[in-house]
């Protein structure tokens, strides 16, 4: 007897073996038959003999997509006996096969029916869903996917067992798409269930889908931990965090999907951040955020229970953050330029070269580490007439300059030169002469001109190195943009030898103000300023890629479906540099609407992958925004600091580093250690003064002492929720680190769990100790407050005394006002520390309330006497203005 089967290929009819599954066992004269099924067919077997008189009822089924045979088991009362020879059919309408009579030792003459609806299932099937995991309470969107899904009623059944099924309507898309709502699962707890559907009461599909509920993940319980919630962070740059989601019972959650928000807003309310989350689908997410500037800031973040509409705050949250700014502030000094519009500002050996928009020709910068020095230059040579609007691209060390607008008569140029530094100082070069050439791309409506002529003069266009050649990219003449390219084969030569490249493609439209740049052979231009056919200005977004398909030929791409990242905005006027081989730098330029933009991108070539690497509040730079350029790899600013006609401020940044630099990893491997060790002190600190509380008839006479015991109180008070959430923070971002493999935590998981310890010693003796020294306390507190009201009343009759001051009189004089306002703010300072150390002391012995009416005292003096210098120097600047000793008599 055999086991083996064999496939025919009803093409070519021909038999295949390899591969063919084979039957459990071996077995001979038994029935066998394929059922269409879907997804795919099943092909069962039943009866047979596999030795002299054994005879066999068992059914075998094989899948025919996995190819492979499975014995389920039968249910029923009525099993037939084993038999050979038998005669089967297949019900359709009740997915049966009715087995007839066969032999076994005598011939049979029953008739039985196998219902095989579980394995079959109906003309449908399920073949993957999404999501596939959720909250027990339900209600998230679900897609479910498969074949031959048709219109009627719809249901889907989340379930294993018939006791703990639930069943949902369903919304039939197409015949391969159904959409539901998974079902609230409260009842039966998290776990994984089975998913089935079924159409018009069909039966449910067979093939199996498992969806896991989880239990509903709680704010409350949830937590943040990271750079981006320490105290201290940075402004423009990203700061990153982790959210690990925890659930009702407080265990972490191990999948996605949970609707976390995140929203920084300023302390004062005015300003916000910008917030991203990646779900990292484990049960943690990934937030950065970033801020325009330099303030205090609340950060929230939230989560919508329950799956509603109200968002509940997590635990600890909103965390109060202060961002400084990351930029270094240089030393300006030496002949500082003016202010201007259509200047250049390059980097060249070193030192940043500022061009145009002025008279006064070239002016550098030494950038030594102590100041920054700037000088004008008046370099050797043929020197280029003064300009605006022109461009410069760096080639061999040598600054190359092209076109712009006359400063003497506005006219667009068509001139090229080099500026080198030489051992006794710089040095201009042009090219003797330049070569004609003929126009192929010329203005909708005219026909080519096959005679040579000159480069085109051009202002705002843009200019790119391409080893030993510049490509000039459009601009405007007469106030019309330019349509032709053209390129330079070598910018330092004496005859500049001019050529037309084609382009194929995508040709972009004619712009000025665009930003572009090169590296690795290809070209990338954003953004400038088109016209469009109301022939009104347009901003762009485009991104062109430019690629070198000859000396004269250039492939153009307008925004690649590979792109993707942070994309910038539309802008024009922005500056682009080669920042690494493969990697481009954007900063700046100006909306639509004129307004500045202060942010900064990286773009991979290769991957065309943006990434936004600063992103400053735009009042920062001012209406006109910053000239910028980059240093050793640095971002640097050249503008003026407020009401300054001159370029007297420079700052530089290296928002890469930066960023690296606050990296959850590089940032929390040596924040967790501060923080651990800072607890370490603190729960020490409140250990020993809570010993104090031991010898209570010591404590009663040593009022040292007793400030100790009831600082330590308070500070437990104070810090209970904050240590516990600092505690469990530092757990979770060891845990990280550990799961990362950045470092070794062993030991600082050691150190934590003592500290645990310790800080639950504490917070379990702190109510004992609170009891012993309540009488101690009391009778201390009552002499607190005699001298609170004591203070209070001085306070008030200081107040009183401070309003019949002399410089409240303009009879007075400004001379003799000014000392007196100085003395009462000395005073009231004296007064301030004073009320200080009453208030802490007040809030240690719970007197909080006691401090109130001093407190408001002096604040309402302090205020006062603001107003009244404000007064003096407005008078001041009376006298000095008129200068004019009658006018108080007017």
């Amino acid at each position: 007897m055999l086991h083996d089967s064999f496939v025919l290929d009803l093409a070519s009819m021909t038999w295949q073996a390899d591969g063919a599954p084979l039957l459990p066992s071996d077995v001979c004269n038994n029935v066998c038959d394929g059922i269409e099924s879907v997804p795919f067919h099943k092909v069962f077997s039943f009866g047979g003999k596999k030795g002299m008189m054994q005879y066999m009822n068992i059914v075998d089924v094989m899948d025919c997509g996995m190819q492979v045979w499975s014995t389920p088991s039968a249910e029923g009362s009525n099993v037939p006996c084993g038999r050979e020879d038998t005669a089967w059919a297949y019900d359709t309408k009740t997915s049966s096969l009715l087995v007839f009579g066969g032999w076994a030792s005598r011939w049979l003459g029953d008739l039985v029916k196998l219902n095989c609806a579980a394995i079959i299932g109906p003309p449908y099937a399920c073949t993957s869903m999404s999501p596939q995991a959720g909250p027990v309470f339900g209600e998230k969107d679900m897609v479910i996917k498969g074949l031959r899904f048709k219109p009627g009623k719809v249901q889907v059944r989340f379930g294993n067992t018939e006791k703990n099924q639930v069943v949902v309507d369903a919304e039939y898309i197409d015949n391969e798409t159904i959409h539901c709502k998974t079902a609230n699962y409260e009842q039966f707890g998290p776990m994984p269930v089975d998913v089935k559907v079924s159409i018009n009461g069909e039966g449910w599909t067979v093939n199996k889908l498992v969806f896991n509920y989880f239990a509903n993940t709680a704010a409350r319980n949830s937590m943040a931990f990271g750079p981006g919630v320490l105290p201290k962070v940075i402004s423009g740059v990203e700061v990153p965090f982790h959210i690990q989601a925890r659930d009702t019972i407080n265990e972490r959650r191990t999948s996605g999907g949970d609707n976390f928000s995140v929203r920084i807003v300023s302390a004062d309310g005015l300003v916000t951040g910008d917030a991203r989350i990646t779900d990292l689908q484990d049960g943690r997410y990934e937030v950065h955020y970033s801020v325009p500037k330099a303030a205090s800031y609340l950060v929230h973040i939230s989560h919508a229970d329950l799956g509603g509409n109200e968002s509940v705050p997590l635990r600890g949250s909103p965390f109060k953050v202060h961002a400084t700014d990351p930029w270094t502030q240089h030393r300006v000094l030496g002949s500082i330029p003016g202010r201007r519009k259509g200047a250049t500002l390059s980097e060249l050996d070193g030192e940043l070269v500022l061009y145009g928009g002025d008279t006064c020709g070239l002016v550098v910068c030494s950038t030594s580490p102590g100041e920054w020095r700037w000088s004008s230059v008046t370099p050797s040579g043929p020197a280029p007439g003064d300009r605006i609007q022109h461009s410069v691209i760096i080639v061999q060390n040598q600054l190359v300059l092209f076109g712009g607008a006359s400063l003497s008569d506005g006219t667009e140029l068509a001139d090229m030169f080099w500026l080198k530094k030489t051992q006794g100082g710089w040095a201009w070069g042009c090219p003797k002469s330049h070569t004609p050439y003929v126009r192929h791309t010329v203005a909708p409506g005219q026909e080519p001109i096959d005679t040579p002529k000159p480069v085109t003069g051009r202002l705002a266009h843009t200019a790119v190195a391409l080893d030993q050649q510049m490509l000039v990219i459009y601009g405007e003449k007469s106030g019309s943009l330019l349509t032709e390219p053209c390129i330079v084969e070598s910018v330092i030569a004496q005859v500049a030898n001019w050529i037309e490249p084609i382009l194929r493609g995508d040709v972009p439209a004619p712009r000025k103000g665009a930003a572009a740049a090169a590296t690795g052979g290809t070209i990338i231009m954003l953004g400038g300023t088109t016209i469009n056919e109301s022939e009104q200005p347009v901003v762009l977004d485009e991104l062109v890629v430019f690629g070198m398909e000859s000396p004269n030929s250039l492939v153009c791409t307008i925004n690649p479906s590979s792109a993707s990242g942070s994309r910038p905005p539309a802008r024009t006027g922005a500056t682009m540099l080669e920042y690494s081989p493969g990697q481009l730098f954007l900063y700046g330029g100006f909306s639509a609407d004129g307004k500045p933009f202060n942010d900064a991108y990286l773009l991979d070539v290769t991957t065309l992958a943006w990434k936004r690497v600063y992103n400053g509040h735009p009042d920062l730079v001012g209406s006109q925004g910053a000239m910028a350029t980059l240093l050793d790899g640095k971002l640097v600013l050249i503008n003026s600091s407020a009401g300054s006609p001159k370029l007297d401020c420079a700052c530089s940044l290296d928002p890469i580093g930066l960023a690296a630099s606050y990296s959850f990893t590089t940032r929390m491997k040596t924040e967790v250690n501060t923080l651990l060790e800072n607890l370490e002190a603190w729960a020490d600190k409140q250990t020993i003064s809570m010993e104090l509380a031991q010898n209570l008839e010591k404590l009663g006479q040593n009022f040292d002492s007793l400030l100790k015991v009831m600082d330590a109180l308070y500070q437990v008070k104070l810090k209970k929720s904050e240590n516990d959430l600092l505690i469990e923070q530092l757990r979770e971002t060891l845990r990280t680190l550990a799961a990362d493999k950045i470092m070794p935590t062993t030991k600082l998981e050691k150190r934590l769990e003592d500290v645990a310890h310790k800080w639950d010693d504490i917070k379990k003796v702190q109510p004992q100790v609170k009891s012993n020294v309540e009488p101690i306390q009391a009778n201390q507190a009552d002499k607190i407050r005699e001298d609170i009201e004591a203070f209070t009343a001085r306070v008030l009759q200081y107040k009183a005394v401070f309003h019949t001051k002399l410089f409240y009189k303009h009879c007075t004089g400004a001379a003799a006002a000014y000392p007196l306002l100085d003395t009462a703010a000395s005073e009231l300072a004296k007064l301030r520390k004073e009320c200080i150390q009453f208030a802490e002391l007040a809030s240690i012995f719970e007197l909080t309330d006691a401090m109130a009416p001093a407190d408001a005292a002096i604040r309402e003096l302090y205020e006062d006497l603001v107003s009244v210098k404000d007064v003096w120097d407005c008078t001041m600047m009376c006298e000095v203005q008129f200068q004019v000793g009658s006018w108080q008599d007017s």
